[in-house]
């Protein structure tokens, strides 16, 4: 098996650390009789909380944010069977599905990511204003992952249990983003100090970039990009200058500064998180199968991809899963007739990606093209460098990549200014795969590609009236139980309320109606 393999030796580190990290963890209900023993640890150190925060922000909810949600919404995914109601537009479930989600992402990501803000702030024991930065940066990929989805959220007030606040306030989003934004532009300023590559976290703590402050400079201005394009059909008049102020800075634009976490085929704890899922259909269990757009899509246009993320049905045909079929249509198939992930795709050891120079080069293509904030460039040649990055990541051949770009008409910016702009989306849909939360939040944010009304006597129109929900649902367990008074008032400000088709700050923007 051939797999794309990066920074090797990132392994034996984190495996130790993530070892000694759960061995800590197992110790909680201990903490008392360990601080009556002068040999003991009696506090974990903040290189250990932030390595598991970073891991924490490639792995958590990687089924529930990608899967259940994400890809069934953006029609990528179809997931298992206890989980039709969301791929009906029929709520959240049968089980609390967004508590999963929204429980698994701030107890670990946000929670660990806060307490190293803390433990390396200003008078406290492990100050060290470049390693907060770079702890504000990971924490900022939790909080924006959770209110892209939720909407209103805890965030100044998240992750400070130990600080006594146990009833987080909800922060509206447009507050939240703005913050975000402003935080990592702070960052960045302080990790181009010229004494922040000596006092970074080092390689063998730094599971990303092995301590290459550069590369983290990159990261955070690229997620700063990808973060006011997402606003910026919100606020023009705030987040077009914020892009100017992106495209000014260093960006990744290559595959080797993407921020990878390196897994392993040898360690079950350092699997490629998606691994499970396949395993599981080589075993009769079809968790995930391939959504029949996302298939059709490929095979429409000849993309080389498809031979590298999908297996061929028994019949050699890749086939796709319709999402949202009615019960009685959903009895008729079969998922061992469709195709599923490839073995390469979800190999253990293939690695896994929070974003990608892909996705910049195509957020580059969108500014060129609508000259957002003054940028400049030619659009297609910025497109094709994305599909060939997009491409080249995940090992293609460099003649398919050639042919498709010569031979293809999707592979080449054609038509009006808002064919175009389809195009570009439809890539960034296609590409942010398996993160199928991004092609999920690609068609809120442009409306493209076009998830159709359900119309159809054999699909499920839900409680949506057909149309793909744009939102989850808050928690209706623990998270309501405990803080329900602050999640009300944001419930009362969402227009309609705690629905899947409530629309959130960003999404304002649709496709024209034909």
């Amino acid at each position: 098996m051939e797999t794309i393999r990066n920074n090797k030796n990132k392994i034996p580190f984190v495996l130790i650390l993530l070892m000694v990290i759960s061995g800590l963890a197992n110790c909680t209900d201990r903490w008392e009789e360990m601080n009556t023993n002068p040999n003991a640890l009696t506090e974990i150190p903040d290189e250990y909380l932030f390595t598991s925060a970073v891991g924490g922000a490639f792995n958590d909810n990687t089924n529930y944010f990608h899967s259940t949600f994400g890809g069934q919404y953006a029609h990528i995914f179809v997931a298992s069977n206890w989980e039709r109601d969301i791929d009906k537009y029929n709520g959240a479930g049968t089980k609390d599905y967004s508590g999963y989600l929204y429980e698994g992402t701030y107890n670990s990501t946000i929670r660990n990511s806060v307490e190293v803000m803390k433990l390396t702030s200003v008078g406290e024991k492990f100050e060290n204003k470049w390693r907060n930065a770079q702890a504000q940066i990971i924490a900022i990929i939790g909080f924006s992952k959770i209110t892209d989805v939720f909407g209103d959220v805890p965030y100044l007030e998240a992750g400070m249990g130990k600080n006594g606040i146990f009833e987080p306030k909800y922060d509206r989003q447009e507050d939240i983003y703005n913050d975000m934004v402003e935080r990592l532009k702070n960052c960045i300023a302080v990790l181009k100090e010229a004494e922040a590559e000596d006092h970074v976290y080092p390689a063998g703590i730094d599971p990303i970039y092995d301590g290459n402050a550069d590369y983290w400079i990159r990261f955070a201005n690229s997620y700063r990009l990808h973060l006011a394009m997402r606003a910026r059909f919100a606020d023009p008049g705030k987040y077009e200058p914020i892009i100017a102020e992106c495209l000014s800075e260093a960006l990744i634009e290559s595959n080797d500064q993407n921020p990878t976490l390196t897994t392993s085929d040898s360690k079950s704890d350092l699997y490629n998180p998606w691994w499970w899922g396949w395993n599981a259909s080589q075993e009769g269990v079809y968790n995930m199968v391939w959504a029949e757009k996302f298939i059709n899509t490929l095979k429409l246009t000849n993309d080389p991809r498809l031979f590298f993320y999908a297996e061929k049905n028994p019949d050699g045909e890749y086939v796709g899963f319709p999402n949202g079929l009615s019960d009685v249509e959903f009895s008729n198939w079969n998922k061992k007739d469709v195709s599923i992930p490839s073995g390469d795709f979800f190999a253990k050891d293939q690695p896994i990606y929070l974003i990608t120079a892909a996705q910049i080069w195509l957020l580059r293509a969108e500014i060129a093209l609508f000259n957002v904030g003054g940028g400049a460039g030619d659009a297609n040649q910025m497109y094709q460098t994305a599909i060939t990055t997009a491409m080249e990541q995940w090992d293609i051949n460099s003649d398919s990549i050639t042919n498709y770009l010569a031979n293809e008409t999707e592979a080449i910016l054609n038509g009006d200014q808002e064919n175009m702009f389809r195009q570009i989306s439809t890539q960034m849909w296609i590409t942010s795969v398996p993160n199928a939360l991004e092609s999920w939040c690609t068609i809120r944010r442009t409306g493209y590609p076009i998830i159709d009304q359900r119309t159809s006597s054999d699909l499920d129109p839900g409680i949506t009236n057909g149309y793909m929900p744009i939102r989850v649902t808050y928690p209706t367990t623990k998270e309501y139980s405990i803080n329900g008074s602050n999640m009300q008032e944001a419930i009362d400000r969402l227009q309609g309320g705690d629905e899947i088709d409530a629309k959130i700050w960003w999404d304002v923007h649709d496709a024209p109606l034909k």
